[in-house]
């Protein structure tokens, strides 16, 4: 059991009272853009905004001031080859880059091409160009079918900046020819690219275990152009990740390797991260501020137990998400690992907006070193200025609902959990932050939005309006997605841990009399020091541009 002592010092500064005000400014309508996929840019302190969205064969721009509150400009392209597959739109060296896939049927071949974007001009800037070529089909998830326009796979490519944004790593999987794990290997193509969009490096490296063996988590890359691969290595060669299924004597049949790759060579150099008497629940890699790598994720103690989505079916409840703490190693370039801290999960965190019941099951869990924050999914990994590592976590599982139809999911996004180390590998603080939001669709406009502002922390997300008035210290009731809400930021200040809650507005009853939804966190742009702005659908097919300003 954890002392007064401790628990004052973590409840104490989280129960502050908001100070601060968000003023906000609705936009005059504009025709709306229905299109399949929307993306947003932003230039901070440019005051201006720039949305890329695709509707079937055509691409359009629509640049937005906002210090007018006027949509500036609107232009449809469609001029792109037929069959393209939007891959992904990013920043890279101060210049806006749309990247698409192209099947080549007739050479079977997977192509890879971008275009840049002239933020300014809303426009594209002269044609595509070809950067990845590979023979054969990729891996990747199914696209629906858009009118007569497209049918295909989408996500076939992955992109990835070094922590200088001076490296892109590009890597795809090759899809095998034939499907049987326990003698194939896989075969990832990977692409270093310099801040001119020229190619360093780029082959496709086959992995040292079959499929079977081998599951690779997370991939990064560092500012010198190395790649490195996060894998999941099973030594017995079997297909499980654990030994003594359906006993109580579960143990981890696998353990954690890293793989930093030498492209032009097409070689590996493995180092295995061993940790004993824990159990990984996910982890991911990252490159830190002073020329190492760094593993971050959560673990637990329950040997055997692994992470399978958090679901219920029925009455049963698989806990599988369930975590003990968080940690964290430093990783030289060598492969090896210089530091390795762990910081468990304090019961009275646990137990916060629980209901008494479970918090005196929980007390008993803890009595034998049992208990857990349930369902808890790593959502971000953030290195910042300073070396401090900030880790964030959402409580995240889904529901099946049987019926006569065949049944539905419903997916619950629920509370934070917010951790800062400093660049020492000391805890700093840890806060859990109460949020209930639910929804028919994965992820739809649930989640969170985490924005870093004056040295604060902002993490934006729709609230039920019941919850405008209740007190940080009360579990919050339910919010359903697309059912209105309020706007709602939890403000946690980056040197103490202090928290404190804003409602900003009702989407059913916006100063202007308008009632807005549709409202995704991806839409959230930062635009100056104290702004943001942010897209939402007001009705009969007319969108609003909202400001939003940090007093």
């Amino acid at each position: 059991m954890k002392n007064i002592c401790f628990l004052l010092f973590l409840l104490i500064p989280f129960l502050g009272t908001s100070q601060d005000k968000f003023d906000y400014t609705v936009s005059e309508p504009y025709r709306v853009i229905d299109g399949a996929a929307k993306y947003y840019f932003s230039i901070t302190n440019h005051q201006k905004t720039l949305s890329v969205k695709q509707d079937g064969k055509d691409i359009y721009m629509q640049s937005f001031d906002a210090k007018s509150m006027k949509e500036l400009k609107r232009n449809k392209f469609s001029d792109l080859p037929k069959g393209f597959v939007i891959e992904h739109m990013m920043w890279f060296n101060n210049k806006a880059y749309c990247f698409f896939s192209l099947w080549d049927k007739k050479n079977e071949t997977e192509q890879l091409f971008y275009r840049e974007i002239d933020f300014h001009g809303c426009s594209f800037k002269g044609k595509e160009k070809r950067v990845i070529a590979v023979k054969g089909k990729l891996t990747g998830a199914p696209v629906a079918v858009i009118g007569f326009w497209s049918v295909g796979t989408v996500d076939k490519f992955s992109f990835l900046l070094s922590h200088d944004h001076s490296k892109l790593l590009i890597q795809c999987r090759k899809k095998p020819a034939k499907r049987n794990d326990a003698i194939s290997k896989d075969i990832i193509g990977m692409y270093v690219f310099d801040e001119d969009m020229s190619k360093i490096a780029g082959n496709q490296i086959e992995m040292p275990y079959t499929e079977q063996m081998m599951d690779n988590i997370d991939y990064h890359i560092d500012s010198e152009g190395n790649p490195y691969i996060l894998a999941k290595v099973r030594a017995d060669g079997s297909d499980k990740n654990e030994k003594g299924v359906g006993k109580k004597n579960k143990r981890a049949n696998y353990h954690i390797e890293l793989l930093k790759v030498d492209i032009t060579n097409k070689k590996i150099k493995s180092s295995k991260i061993a940790i004993e008497n824990y159990f990984i629940k996910e982890i991911w890699l990252y490159e830190g501020s002073e020329e190492h790598m760094i593993c971050a994720g959560f673990y637990n103690k329950k040997t055997g137990s692994n992470w399978s989505n958090g679901e219920w079916i029925g009455n049963k409840k698989i806990s599988e998400g369930n975590a003990d703490g968080m940690f964290l190693f430093h990783v030289n370039k060598e492969g090896g690992i210089d530091k390795k801290n762990f910081y468990p999960i304090p019961l009275e965190i646990i137990n916060q907006y629980q209901k008494l019941g479970t918090q005196k099951r929980n007390e008993k869990k803890d009595s034998k070193g049992k208990a857990e924050l349930s369902y808890l999914e790593l959502r971000e990994v953030s290195v910042q200025d300073d070396g401090s590592i900030i880790i964030l976590g959402e409580q995240f599982y889904r529901v099946y609902h049987q019926s006569r139809s065949g049944g539905y999911y419903t997916y619950h996004y629920e509370d934070i959990l917010m951790t800062k180390i400093d660049k020492e590998g000391e805890l700093v603080w840890m806060r859990k932050m109460p949020k209930k939001t639910s929804s028919r669709r994965y992820r739809g406009g649930l989640g969170f939005k985490h924005v870093e502002l004056d040295g604060n922390h902002y993490l934006f997300y729709m609230d039920n309006v019941k919850n405008m008035e209740l007190s940080l210290d009360k579990r919050p009731h339910m919010h359903i997605d697309g059912a209105g809400g309020f706007l709602t930021a939890y403000r946690v200040n980056d040197e103490t841990g202090k928290v404190s809650k804003v409602s900003i507005f009702d989407t059913k009853k916006l100063d202007n009399g308008y009632s807005v939804k549709h409202f995704r966190t991806g839409k959230i742009l930062q635009i100056s020091e104290s702004e943001f702005i942010l897209e939402m659908y007001k009705g009969k097919k007319e969108d609003v541009m909202i400001k939003i300003k940090v007093k």
